[in-house]
């Protein structure tokens, strides 16, 4: 009973990705030469910079702060 079960989902499973599905993306995939694809390619690329920037910004003045409080000291 169970392995009649089992094969019944796998057909269904299979059945199932067979069939062509319409599936629309983000609007950058759909209209690649519009403004708003531009806008989003320019804000993921802003948001991956970001904690980049900020961190290296903090680390950068904290190393310059240590450096600065122990001038003989190698770092």
């Amino acid at each position: 009973m169970l392995q009649k079960s089992l094969l019944w989902i796998i057909i269904l499973g299979f059945v199932l990705l067979a069939i062509p599905i319409t599936v629309e993306a983000c609007p950058a995939c759909k209209e690649l030469d519009e403004p708003i694809a531009e806008g989003f390619n320019w804000s993921v690329l802003f948001m991956m910079a970001m904690p980049f920037t900020v961190f290296g910004v903090v680390g950068g003045t904290v190393f310059y702060h240590f450096k600065r409080a122990n001038p003989n000291k190698d770092v």
